[in-house]
């Protein structure tokens, strides 16, 4: 059952990263060297322009809603989509992945020794009889889902622009509850081009 719960949490993935604007984390780079102004047509980067990162499995039904999903962004800003990319001013690529984390947090905690001894006095109070205060800790588990484009250079054959969306995965969402691809796509696509 584990593989399909992992098949799941990746096929979610590039699907749930629609609220990244709000609770995720965007970041942009870009060569600031570049003429982005003379840019007017784009090709992918490769025949197959994802790439994937971390050790879930991500379905193929993902690839082509991403790349659909970037296109019409790229074309939506008035670039021209072309099938080969040596003609074209720059190729896009785009990775998905997850990472899964943990966090771990201590706080104080002075009731901790007595909280099955509910009575007055200093066996209440643990802290009055101990120097050093109890501490609880808390282990919290998650699992962090990322989509970034990058945008190469054709003549230059460098890379000239990056963005990526970051965000902390909900249960929903590994569930396997879909989310708003193209709203994920165009929010990191709204620093490109750079002004």
């Amino acid at each position: 059952m584990k593989p399909i719960k992992l098949a799941l949490a990746a096929a979610v993935l590039a699907l749930s990263l629609s609220a990244c604007s709000t609770t995720g984390r965007i970041v942009t780079d870009f060569d600031r060297e570049q003429n982005f102004a003379a840019y007017q047509t784009f090709a992918w980067a490769d025949e197959s322009p994802m790439a994937v990162f971390g050790g879930r499995i991500i379905p193929p039904t993902i690839e082509p809603r991403v790349a659909r999903a970037i296109k019409a962004a790229l074309e939506a800003k008035g670039y021209r989509y072309l099938d080969d990319v040596a003609k074209a001013d720059f190729a896009v690529s785009f990775t998905i992945g997850t990472r899964d984390g943990t966090d771990i947090v201590e706080t104080p905690d002075y009731f901790w020794a007595n909280r099955t001894n509910w009575r007055w006095g200093l066996g209440y109070y643990p802290m009055l009889l101990a120097p050093v205060p109890m501490t609880r800790t808390e282990v919290r588990e998650y699992t962090e889902g990322t989509l970034a484009i990058d945008i190469y250079d054709v003549q230059r054959r460098a890379p000239v622009w990056h963005g990526a969306a970051t965000k902390t995965l909900s249960r929903a969402q590994l569930r396997g509850e879909p989310g708003d691809v193209e709203g994920a796509v165009n929010t990191i696509l709204t620093g490109f081009p750079p002004g």
